[in-house]
């Protein structure tokens, strides 16, 4: 498909970068290793969450990326490139191109991510007027769909090109606002399993699209969908539902399954066992978890569980760590986080950042990817 010149050199760069690597493994192999078989990589897996932030290596905004696949292929690449991630994230951010699509009011600002501003709807009725999306046409999601595709095409022989969407309780509440999402839980639980199911249909519907086109696995951003956000009956009775659905429909169609990111908030939850357990057997394949609240939690305990349903981990590192450690504190920190909760669950760990944005120092970046390949070795 179209490419430019930028990104045809910054592929052959990046082959070149991983060939001379000097590792056993390219990430596309690091990845099925752990994600697909649960076995033990040559590393551990660098998973890093990092969508717009390499821009500034492109010389772009948020919006060019939001807008153009060719700027947000070119910005991936060049992020891949200078820091060396296992991960590649197709980051044009579906909290705002989905609702947007179903005439949800975009806050496009040229060089932050853009955020629904008002719900669409008014009241439960409104359900009813929501029509079938088309990926390949509505919206910008072809933008998502090219950038899945070219990344696929240009490097999906040494990287995995997951597909990133929006999970079904967050795209509920930008349809119908926040508030009145928990209001309705409460209030009009019929409601919110009518909303929900059509969430999971929609999101079904890119899911399969990500997958034609390239994409080796799906992972729902779904920060709203935290057990934070409700009681532990209204998490099983009203979302565990829309999630299953999903996983019935998408998981058969990829080696990895489909994963949701929505945990935050679990130390907090009464018996976090419990919830562990019952998220693997909805079919999670990622279970999610961020320093610092993480640290209340036990994790090796956690890692249990989730190895025996064959699940991972992702040991997010938070934020701030990039922003205000030194060099050689991060890679204390790495290789502290590595000895006490990796060490025995190689096969089920992914460690990296929990979010890189604006804040996050470049040096401090590749201090972490230099630490996990110096304390990562298994």
């Amino acid at each position: 498909m179209k490419s430019n010149e930028r990104i045809d050199r910054l592929a052959a760069q990046l082959h070149e970068q991983v060939k001379n690597s000097g590792e056993r493994m390219t990430p596309l192999e690091r990845f099925n290793c752990v994600n697909v078989h649960h076995a033990k990589p040559d590393r551990l897996m660098a998973w890093a969450f990092y969508r717009e932030y390499p821009r500034y290596l492109v010389n772009y905004k948020v919006r060019d990326l939001e807008t153009d696949y060719l700027k947000e292929c070119e910005s991936m690449l060049a992020g891949l490139v200078e820091f060396g991630f296992d991960t590649i994230w197709t980051n044009v951010d579906l909290y705002s191109v989905t609702p947007e699509i179903m005439g949800v009011d975009i806050d496009m600002i040229e060089d932050a991510v853009s955020v629904p501003r008002a719900a669409v709807l008014k009241k439960p009725e409104d359900l009813k007027l929501l029509k079938a999306i088309n990926p390949e046409t509505d919206g910008r999601l072809p933008v998502v769909l090219n950038t899945v595709a070219l990344l696929r095409e240009k490097i999906g022989d040494i990287y995995p090109v997951i597909g990133h969407l929006s999970g079904p309780i967050s795209l509920a509440c930008c349809l119908r606002g926040a508030s009145k999402f928990v209001v309705d839980m409460k209030r009009r639980p019929d409601f919110v399993r009518e909303l929900l199911d059509y969430c999971a249909d929609v999101t079904i519907t890119i899911g399969k699209a990500l997958l034609d086109r390239g994409a080796v696995g799906i992972s729902m951003a779904d920060a709203t969908g935290s057990p934070s956000l409700c009681s532990p009956e209204q998490y099983n009775d009203l979302f565990m539902p829309a999630y299953m659905k999903i996983q019935k429909a998408l998981a058969c169609m990829t080696p990895p399954g489909v994963r949701w990111h929505s945990q935050s908030g679990i130390d907090e939850v009464a018996d976090i066992e419990k919830f562990v357990t019952e998220s693997c057997e909805a079919g999670n394949t990622v279970f999610h978890v961020a320093t610092p609240w993480a640290l209340n939690c036990d994790i090796r305990k956690i890692l249990d569980i989730l190895k025996t349903y064959g699940a991972c981990l992702w040991f997010g590192i938070a934020p701030a760590a990039f922003a205000n450690l030194t060099e050689d504190e991060m890679d204390a920190l790495v290789k502290e986080y590595i000895d006490t909760y990796a060490r025995g669950y190689e096969g089920y760990f992914l460690m990296g950042p929990n979010m890189l944005n604006d804040t996050s120092k470049p040096e401090l970046v590749k201090a972490w990817m230099n630490a996990m390949k110096k304390y990562g070795k298994c």
